[in-house]
């Protein structure tokens, strides 16, 4: 059997550092590992954690004292560096601990695929000249603090999170789970990234500029496992024409408990919940290729063109071919 190929997350853990910046975002990562050694994820990459620093150990804000590696002189090829947030009114960027960290990201330039931040983590960054036009943003306490340090930077204040290329920046530290899991999503897919949020007990999550929920998570703050069974199911495979009675036998129960028990914990029913899926994915179609409408509801599951209008026209103002002409 061939080795499983792995996406190298560093994360940098400095003096003073905010724990749940790195253990919130890690964990993510872990639930992901267990979801994509599973059948339908065959052969796809597993996360591998490394915790470093200019110093091998780190307290953090809770007092406790961290033993970490030092920072390597060699990387992985595309590694992902994660910056962390540290607390108190002000960072100082001029440490001895700040200034070992930027020249290591300097060296290790060309191995980095992705820069990640959190918090204020993301003035280290600033502080090692990677921010030049680029959109970021940090915790609502520093955002004068990083447009001072990365002046030609577009700071954005009130945003989970913000992507720009290879940059990653969130606000403040809960906001790092959000982020951790929208990179889930985009290496594994909607499915994984709700189930790692659904396991983490994490229901409301979201993007980066949009405020409402995700398909994929709505209707799921609820904790009956029958019924977080079939949405698994669902999520697997939402095109497939799904009978009241094959899902009845995913739940272990008789298609009219299911009925009941759907609409009670999920609010909305099974078709309703699968219609809302299917809209997901056309939204994907439609903003990312140019197929005809006519393959677009094909492809997602729906009878036909006119079923597709139909079910868009309730839940979006604007018609699909708006959201075509954006890109």
């Amino acid at each position: 059997m061939s080795a499983i190929a792995k996406i190298h997350v560093y994360f940098i853990m400095l003096p003073n550092s905010v724990l749940l910046d790195t253990i919130g975002p890690a964990e993510a990562f872990q639930y992901a590992n267990r979801f994509v050694s599973g059948v339908e994820f065959e052969g796809q990459r597993q996360f591998e954690l490394h915790f470093v620093g200019p110093e091998t150990k780190v307290e953090n804000t809770l007092g406790l004292t961290i033993q970490v590696a030092s920072l390597p002189d060699v990387i992985e090829a595309n590694s992902w560096v994660v910056s962390t947030g540290l607390a108190g009114e002000f960072i100082d960027l001029d440490s001895s601990c700040m200034e070992a960290t930027v020249n290591w990201l300097g060296q290790q330039k060309h191995c980095i695929g992705r820069y990640i931040s959190i918090c204020a983590g993301t003035l280290l960054f600033a502080k090692a000249g990677l921010l030049d036009g680029r959109v970021c943003t940090t915790h609502h306490m520093h955002i004068d603090e990083l447009q001072e340090a990365a002046p030609s930077a577009k700071v954005l204040a009130n945003r989970l999170f913000t992507v720009d290329g290879d940059f990653y920046s969130s606000a403040g530290v809960t906001a790092g789970i959000d982020l951790a899991l929208y990179l889930i999503q985009q290496e594994f897919g909607f499915n994984c990234a709700s189930q790692v949020a659904r396991h983490m007990v994490l229901f409301s999550r979201r993007g980066p500029n949009d405020p409402s929920q995700s398909p994929w998570l709505e209707n799921r703050n609820h904790f009956h496992q029958s019924v977080h069974r079939v949405q698994d199911a669902i999520q697997v495979d939402p095109v497939r024409d799904w009978s009241l009675e094959c899902l009845a036998e995913v739940a272990q129960c008789s298609p009219r408990h299911l009925v009941r028990l759907f609409k009670e914990s999920a609010g909305v029913t099974t078709r309703e919940y699968i219609h809302k899926l299917r809209l997901a994915l056309a939204m994907q179609l439609l903003q990312s290729s140019s197929l005809p409408i006519e393959n677009v509801a094909e492809r997602c599951g729906f009878d036909d063109p006119r079923q597709f209008r139909r079910l868009w026209a309730r839940h979006h103002s604007l018609p699909p071919s708006h959201y075509r002409e954006k890109q």
